[in-house]
């Protein structure tokens, strides 16, 4: 299964948060393939002029690929045990594809929201508060480095 990162941003020229969530993306990129998986690849969609959540979440329509799980301050809070486990399902279950998606300015449209729930993906939240964007990809990518390093039984995550 491959995973990947979406963000809808532009990408900044020099960001070190940036550099961080590159790390964290280079670190899960080692222990994929034992576990199955391919990536996390990621990839900036480029935002709506003026915020358009309607538009972009036609360009995440074109890029998504078949199962997606959205970060949104309505959805789960997982532990980081939990989205281990999320991941290993949808591997498990056949997915091809798995993208975690961070969305524009103002959040994901509710339609594509609904789509992607009703296609059998999932809502994360980190908290109920909004968060940076830059800071958001960083502990994403984190989070999903995270998830392999459990799945591999790799020593960096000593969670309960």
């Amino acid at each position: 299964m491959r995973l990947q990162l979406l963000a809808v941003a532009r990408e900044a020229k020099r960001d070190p948060l940036a550099n961080v969530a590159d790390d964290y993306l280079t670190r899960a990129r080692g222990l994929a393939p034992p576990l199955g998986l391919k990536g996390p690849d990621s990839r900036f969609i480029a935002p709506s002029k003026g915020s358009d959540p309607s538009a972009e979440a036609e360009r995440l329509r074109a890029v998504v690929p078949e199962r997606a799980v959205l970060l949104d301050e309505r959805g789960a809070m997982m532990t980081s045990d939990e989205i281990a486990q999320l991941i290993a399902k949808q591997r498990d279950q056949g997915i091809k594809d798995l993208a975690f998606c961070i969305g524009g300015a103002d959040g994901f449209h509710p339609d594509f929201r609904q789509k992607v729930k009703s296609s059998g993906g999932s809502l994360l939240a980190f908290g109920r508060t909004v968060w940076p964007h830059a800071l958001c990809r960083v502990m994403l990518a984190e989070q999903i480095y995270r998830a392999l390093a459990i799945l591999a039984g790799h020593p960096y995550h000593r969670g309960s």
